[in-house]
């Protein structure tokens, strides 16, 4: 299943939910009224009466506020418990006492940890998540969450960290980033909140339960609603987590795929699992709370009735097929006496130099459209090796960026400055009356910094840094947008870069926010306009002359819309007309976006040439569409 098909089958996955919820939650609703109205029908003909209905056809009003009542605290409990969540991924890891990984730390596991969770946010073309260790887990297990990549965070537990050997751990995180790639982490979440509605049912029988008034006057009524409401609670969480458990399994099932997929290397993976298998505390957390993330974890948490994760013996026969069971404790005990090691670079990755890591200015592509859109969402083994080459590419000045807000948007503030000196200039004047001198000195230490990046790695760079983007207020972050369109219009014109820039912060910005919906239901019809927009802009920006754009043009746009194609016109004003499509094309259906992507590659390929403005207008167009593509290689285009 690639990631469009999953992106659809989620979609899918959660309309039956929420009508499972809804339907969960009438059943609660309905079995309360039935209790709640027996006993006032006994209590009003002081007799032990089992008459629901005849109370309800008595008193309508007093029964349609009672259901309304049961209804709001449901529903208001999981309204709340899903805002909550929106703050990210970083709520639920805190929530069972996870400590954040800084990006300066001088523990080598925890450098290892950042290492692989950075080539793997490289690799697949999101932003670097958030990265928290539950310390006082000794067992071997991981988990995502968040509703968008741009507030995901990947949490991992003590005993991952310190029984797991790199290529063990990247299969673990690889697993994990295919739940932040494929929208695995917005489901998860939004179970998360519904069901919280449905305990809140329960404990509040609970709380009546302990504080209730015994032997007085009524005092068994309400003893007897509270133990209602109690079970009824607990009858409803538990329906619900039975279907949470059975679409957790169909996840994780896909989830292991896709890490070998990702790394190319299926015996990580597996090693990971052996150890679990043979650890005393196998993948089980001590923490309380770790129900409300059982079908999160990269293995099972704790013992429950219905699963939430295929047995241990399942997943490593799906890895290997030769797998025999009855080996199973001797190998789990083979793979716990390994050395897990602590090269941080490794010399294959210093040497991964795949072709066009500096520039793409110039590469010499023959890009099949479709092999290229079905990237989107999956990696190979390459695209791993390119980030860990990236990654050491970078200076360690500039990746020491993202342990500090300040640093990071002084960062943003320098890519965007002018080497036209007037413009320059003017620039610096903007910056002089908007920021601290705090902060201008440390865009004049970020400039000769910013001024030797290659071109290729400037936008990996934001990428790298936005963990602590995120950590500054909402009114920074608007700030820092403003300042960055303020520097762009500084010499009343927009390249590619810039655009580019602007939008994908924006954008990460504010999903990380609102965590919106990554696709809606339109269709490419639906966006005939925006396409045009969107495929003239790309063609000119790799074309010479208006001839050779219009040639790419057509090459693509036909793709996206064989029926009814838009003619080529040219557009001087394209940033502007640009920045306005986006937000439709955005509402895109998931498999529509596969055709647009298709024809967006066949608009670069159509001369044979990927300049650095295409790769990296293609890219942000991905990245707001929400299907993040992988660096563009030779060696897969």
């Amino acid at each position: 299943m690639d990631f469009y098909s999953r992106q659809a089958e989620a979609r899918k996955q959660t309309r039956w939910l929420v009508i499972g919820f809804i339907l969960a939650l009438a059943a609660v609703a309905l079995a309360l009224d039935a209790v709640l109205f027996s006993l006032l029908e006994s209590a009003e003909a002081h007799a032990p009466l089992i008459a629901p209905l005849d109370y309800a056809s008595r008193h309508t009003r007093a029964a349609f506020t009672v259901t309304l009542i049961v209804l709001a605290v449901i529903g208001l409990a999981s309204l709340f418990k899903s805002l909550q969540l929106r703050s990210g991924g970083g709520v639920v890891a805190r929530s069972l006492g996870g400590v954040r990984v800084e990006r300066d730390t001088s523990d080598l596991k925890l450098k290892r940890l950042h290492n692989v969770v950075e080539e793997m946010a490289i690799a697949s073309g999101v932003p670097v998540p958030e990265i928290y260790v539950l310390e006082q887990e000794t067992a071997i297990n991981a988990f995502a969450a968040g509703h968008t990549p741009a507030n995901a965070a990947v949490t991992v537990t003590q005993g991952a960290l310190d029984r797991l050997n790199r290529e063990q751990l990247q299969g673990v995180i690889a697993h994990e980033f295919s739940h932040v790639v494929n929208g695995d982490m917005r489901l998860n979440v939004q179970l998360m909140g519904w069901l919280f509605g449905l305990l809140v049912v329960a404990l509040i029988g609970r709380t009546i339960l302990r504080f209730a008034p015994r032997g007085r006057k009524n005092g068994g009524a309400i003893l007897i609603a509270a133990l209602a409401f109690v079970v009824l609670g607990y009858v409803g969480l538990l329906a619900g987590r039975i279907l949470q458990a059975a679409v957790s399994r169909q996840r994780e099932r896909l989830a292991d795929a896709s890490a070998v997929q990702f790394t190319r290397n299926p015996g990580g993976l597996k090693e990971a699992l052996l150890k679990i298998a043979g650890l005393a505390e196998g993948s089980r957390l001590v923490q309380a709370d770790a129900e409300q993330v059982a079908h999160m974890l990269f293995a099972p948490g704790l013992s429950r009735i219905f699963a939430t994760h295929p047995p241990l013996e399942e997943r490593i026969r799906v890895l290997d097929p030769s797998f025999n069971p009855r080996t199973l404790p001797r190998l789990a005990a083979e793979a716990l006496e390994e050395d897990i090691g602590l090269n941080l670079n490794d010399p294959q990755q210093a040497s991964a130099a795949v072709p066009g890591l500096v520039s793409v200015a110039g590469l010499s592509i023959a890009a099949d459209p479709v092999a290229v859109a079905a990237q989107v969402g999956r990696l190979d083994t390459v695209h791993i090796e390119q980030a860990q080459a990236l990654r050491l590419a970078l200076p360690e000045s500039l990746r020491r960026s993202a342990g500090s807000p300040d640093r990071a948007r002084a960062l943003v503030l320098t890519l965007l400055l002018s080497g036209d000196e007037p413009v320059r200039n003017r620039q610096l004047t903007r910056l002089a009356n908007s920021l601290a001198p705090a902060d201008l000195a440390a865009i004049q230490q970020c400039a000769p910094l910013c001024a030797q990046l290659p071109p290729m790695l400037r936008l990996p760079a934001l990428l790298q840094i936005f963990p602590a983007l995120r950590r500054l207020p909402p009114q920074d972050r608007q700030a820092l947008c403003a300042l960055a369109d303020d520097l762009i219009q500084a010499d009343n014109r927009i390249d590619v870069f810039e655009f580019c820039l602007a939008k994908l912060l924006a954008t990460l910005l504010q999903d990380e926010l609102e965590a919106r919906a990554p696709h809606g239901r339109l269709s490419a019809t639906d966006v005939s306009a925006e396409l045009q927009v969107l495929f003239v802009t790309l063609a000119q920006a790799g074309a010479s002359d208006r001839q050779q754009a219009r040639l790419a043009y057509e090459a693509g746009i036909g793709s996206a819309l064989p029926q009814r194609a838009p003619p080529f016109e040219s557009l001087e004003d394209w940033p502007q007309r640009l920045g306005d499509a986006l937000p439709r094309l955005e509402k895109l259906a998931p498999l529509a976006k596969k055709a647009v992507i298709e024809g967006l590659v066949a608009t670069v390929a159509n001369d044979g040439m990927l300049s650095t403005a295409e790769a990296e207008l293609l890219r942000t167009v991905c990245a707001i569409l929400h299907c993040p593509l992988p660096p563009l290689l030779p060696a897969l285009i």
